[in-house]
C-alpha cells in the first residue's frame, strides 16, 4: 500500500514500525504479519476501549437502527479521549475502572476467545476451564488497551457503512480513522448477535486481515503442543508482567 506523507507523517510511521521502505516521500506500508499485529494492537485498543464509550449493546434489529446506534457512539470517541487521555495516563485504576464500567458490556470476550481456540476445544473444556481462558483473553484485551493509550494522537472515528446478515445474526460496522499524523484508514468492526438479541463486537478487521486470524494460528499450536492450560499460563504471566510494572 502507497502513500504520500510529508515530513512529520513520515516520522511517525518509521517510529511505529508501518514503513517497509520509501523514496522521498514515498511510503509503502508493510503488510509483514507481525507489523501488520502491532497496528492491529493499535487500532484493536482504539475500538475495544476507546469506540466503545458509554455504548449500551444494542438491541435494534435494522440496519439503520444498528447503524445510528454505532454512528451515535463513535461521535463520543473524540471527545472522551481529548478531554481524559491524560488522565487516564496518569492513573491507571481510572482507566482500568473506566473499562470495567462502560466498555465491557459492549465486548463479546467470550466469542473472541471461542475464535481463536476454535469452536470444537471452547465448547469441550470444562466450565472453569473456559472461564479461565475467557478471563485470560479479557485481560489481555484491556493490556492491549493500556498498550495503545499514549498513541492517541488526536484520531477521530466514523462509522461509515454496515453490512449486516440477520439470519446469520453476524456484521461488519466499517468505521474511517482520521489522524492528522499517518494517511486515513478503514477498520472492519465485527459485531454479533447474542441470545438476548444485543449486538457487541467480538473482532476488528485491517487491510482485510482480523485480530483472530492474526493470533489464533500461535494459540492453537500452544493448545496442540501443550495444551490449554499452557496457553493460559502464556496470558496470565504476559499480562502480570505488563500490569505489575505500570
Amino acid at each position: 500500500m502507497i502513500f504520500q506523507l510529508n515530513t512529520g507523517q513520515l516520522v511517525y510511521a518509521k517510529k511505529v514500525g508501518l514503513i517497509t521502505m520509501f523514496r522521498s516521500n514515498t511510503v509503502i506500508i508493510s503488510q509483514i504479519p507481525e507489523k501488520l499485529l502491532t497496528s492491529v494492537k493499535f487500532w484493536l485498543s482504539s475500538l475495544v476501549i476507546w469506540s466503545l464509550i458509554s455504548a449500551a449493546p444494542v438491541h435494534a434489529d435494522s440496519k439503520q437502527a444498528i447503524q445510528a446506534q454505532f454512528s451515535s457512539l463513535f461521535k463520543l470517541v473524540t471527545q472522551e479521549l481529548g478531554t481524559n487521555q491524560a488522565t487516564y495516563l496518569a492513573d491507571a485504576q481510572a482507566y482500568e475502572a473506566f473499562i470495567d464500567t462502560r466498555v465491557k458490556s459492549s465486548w463479546d470476550v467470550a466469542s473472541t476467545a471461542r475464535a481463536l481456540v476454535g469452536k470444537s476445544v471452547f465448547d469441550t473444556l470444562a466450565p472453569d476451564i473456559r472461564q479461565s481462558l475467557v478471563s485470560a483473553v479479557d485481560r489481555t484485551l484491556v493490556r492491549y488497551a493500556f498498550e495503545g493509550l499514549d498513541k492517541y494522537s488526536g484520531q477521530t472515528f466514523d462509522v461509515v457503512d454496515l453490512v449486516v446478515n440477520q439470519e446469520a445474526g453476524m456484521g461488519w460496522v466499517q468505521l474511517l480513522v482520521q489522524s492528522p499524523l499517518i494517511p486515513n484508514v478503514n477498520l472492519d468492526l465485527l459485531i454479533k448477535r447474542n441470545d438476548s438479541n444485543q449486538w457487541k463486537a467480538v473482532d476488528i478487521r485491517f487491510q482485510g486481515i482480523t485480530y483472530v486470524m492474526i493470533k489464533k494460528r500461535e494459540y492453537r499450536a500452544i493448545i496442540e503442543k501443550q495444551g490449554v492450560a499452557a496457553l493460559i499460563e502464556k496470558l496470565v504471566q504476559a499480562n502480570q508482567a505488563f500490569f505489575n510494572n505500570l
